[in-house]
């Protein structure tokens, strides 16, 4: 295993990770493909225009379960005892590895998976009699900057996942953020009790001025930057150290 990292190295490390996956995943593919099909095809054909806020929400679902489900598997041969001395030995230092994961798991998968939506809802609006091009107007974006920018921000949990646990990756990660998001509830809540009582009154004559502009900060400003930026980040640096982890 290298240390050193180099561009063309990565490339040959993503076509293959691309080509093991699509093979480990293609029945997958093929059955959530033809179910989008016939949900394009029918909806409109019987509900006409109406259809597409079913459509728009059913394709936002499709795209960050799936989307969660690739990242969970993006490391797939380090669960098999046959495979994973093959994939700890490749030629490919730990960034590498990690970064093609990433690339293939994220903005690979979300320009993938935007073209196919695309080619969807084009079906959709020639079954319907509207342009094509006012499927893609605002009102009907069903990949938006905000929601592209969640899931690049959440798959990385799922990521994490991938390099953490050993089989039913997916399923372990949903599990182990639903304990943790439950502890952080539980510990805001308590901060919550301690700060303001058995009073239950959030208003103004409660807090003073300079108490509600630090809330203010702190959610506006404080939480949003770590939730966008610091929160993918860390878990890319976890993520990096888990994976050079299993490769000792």
């Amino acid at each position: 295993m290298t240390t050193e990292f180099d561009l063309t190295r990565l490339g040959h490390f993503i076509k293959r990770q691309l080509y093991m996956n699509l093979n480990s995943l293609w029945i997958s593919i093929v059955a959530v493909t033809g179910f989008l099909l016939a949900a394009s095809v029918l909806l409109p054909y019987f509900k006409g225009a109406s259809s597409v806020p079913i459509l728009v929400n059913l394709f936002g679902i499709v795209f960050f379960v799936c989307g969660f489900i690739l990242s969970s598997k993006v490391y797939t041969e380090m669960q098999s005892p046959q495979k994973s001395y093959m994939f700890l030995t490749l030629p490919v230092s730990t960034v590498e590895k990690l970064i093609g994961a990433w690339l293939i798991s994220s903005p690979i998968y979300v320009v993938a998976i935007g073209i196919c939506f695309s080619i969807l809802m084009a079906i959709s609006a020639l079954i319907i009699g509207e342009p094509v091009f006012s499927f893609f107007q605002s009102k009907y974006l069903f990949l938006n900057i905000r929601d592209i920018s969640a899931y690049m921000v959440l798959q990385t949990i799922f990521l994490l996942g991938a390099c953490t646990f050993k089989g039913n990756n997916f399923m372990k990660t949903l599990l182990a953020a639903f304990i943790l998001f439950t502890v952080l509830g539980m510990y805001t809540g308590g901060v919550g009790y301690l700060l303001f009582g058995e009073s239950r009154h959030f208003g103004p004559d409660n807090t003073s001025v300079e108490f509600r502009d630090s809330m203010r900060f702190l959610f506006k400003e404080v939480i949003p930057f770590l939730f966008w930026f610091v929160l993918p980040l860390y878990l890319l640096v976890v993520s990096y150290f888990k994976l050079k982890e299993r490769q000792v």
